[in-house]
C-alpha cells in the first residue's frame, strides 16, 4: 500500500457535509471518484488513493481545505456536480456543455487514447482512423458519458459509425465484453487506466493495443459552479503551477508510474 499525501482525507460516503467558504480553515471539498486506477481507487485498507487523489489532497492542504472522497459512477458524478451536491471531479475533459455548470482548472495531465482488440487480432483490421470502423465491421465499445475529445466525438457521432458503437458503463464491462467476443474493439480514453484494469482482472493475455495513434485530451479538475467560486479555482491553478515547477507534481505521478 502506497503512503498517502499528508492532507487530511475524510471518508464520507454516508454523510455529505456542506461546503464551507475557502477562506475558512474548515473548507471541505467533496471529490467525486470512481474506480479509475492508477488515478483513483480504493487501497487494500479501503482508503481511497491514487495519483489524482494524492494531487487534489496536496493542493487542498496548501489552500487550507480537506478532501471528502465520494464514490459514485461517472454519470452520477457529472449530475451531482451540476446540482452542487459534489464540488470537484478529477481527470475531466472540457466541453461547452459542462462549462455551463462547471469551472475548470488549468490542465494538469494529458490522456493517451487507444483502441484495444482481442490478442492476436490486430492483423484482422485495417484502421487508419475511426471512420474505417464500419468498413472493417468492427463493433467498437465505448463508455457512456465519457468524452473522448472533439475529433473523436465528431467521428463516432456520424450515423454510419454510430451503428457500430456499443456503450457500456465502465472499463470492466467493456473489457469482459471484448474478451468474450461481444465487441471487437474497445475505445480507451486513458491507456494507463486500461492497463491497470487488465492487470487487476488478470486479462492482460486476452487483449492487446491496436497500433493506431489517437490524440488524447488535456485533463482538468472540474468544479461545481454552484459551490466553488472562481477565486478558489485560481488558487488551485497557482498551487498546481508551483508543484509542477518544484517537482512535486512529477513526484506524485512517479509513485503510480514507476
Amino acid at each position: 500500500m502506497r503512503a498517502m499525501i499528508s492532507a487530511t482525507l475524510v471518508w464520507g460516503l454516508a454523510t455529505i457535509l456542506p461546503l464551507q467558504p475557502a477562506a475558512a480553515q474548515s473548507c471541505q471539498l467533496r471529490v467525486g471518484w470512481e474506480p479509475y486506477a492508477p488515478y483513483t481507487f480504493a487501497g487494500e485498507d479501503g482508503v481511497v488513493t491514487g495519483a489524482d487523489i494524492d494531487l487534489i489532497a496536496a493542493v487542498a492542504d496548501e489552500i487550507g481545505c480537506t478532501v471528502v472522497p465520494v464514490e459514485l459512477p461517472w454519470a452520477r458524478i457529472l449530475k451531482e456536480l451540476e446540482q452542487g451536491t459534489l464540488d470537484v471531479a478529477t481527470s475531466s475533459s472540457w466541453t461547452a456543455e459542462r462549462a455551463t455548470w462547471g469551472r475548470f482548472s488549468q490542465p494538469y495531465r494529458e490522456a493517451e487514447l487507444a483502441i484495444y482488440v482481442r490478442r492476436g487480432e490486430t492483423g484482422r483490421y485495417d484502421l487508419r482512423g475511426l471512420a474505417d470502423v464500419p468498413a472493417q465491421q468492427l463493433r467498437l465499445g465505448v463508455i457512456v458519458d465519457y468524452y473522448y475529445g472533439d475529433a473523436v466525438a465528431a467521428e463516432i457521432s456520424k450515423p454510419e459509425v454510430v451503428a457500430w458503437i456499443d456503450g457500456a458503463p465502465d472499463y470492466p464491462t467493456n473489457i469482459r465484453k471484448l474478451a468474450n467476443g461481444r465487441i471487437d474493439g474497445f475505445l480507451v480514453e486513458d491507456v494507463a487506466v486500461m492497463e491497470a484494469e487488465l492487470e487487476r482482472m488478470d486479462l492482460t493475455d486476452r487483449v492487446e493495443r491496436y497500433p493506431l495513434r489517437i490524440s488524447g485530451e488535456k485533463l482538468h479538475f472540474m468544479f461545481s459552479r454552484k459551490t466553488i467560486a472562481p477565486d478558489l479555482v485560481a488558487q488551485v491553478d497557482a498551487v498546481v503551477a508551483r508543484m509542477r515547477a518544484d517537482g512535486r507534481l512529477d513526484a506524485i505521478m512517479a509513485k503510480y508510474f514507476p
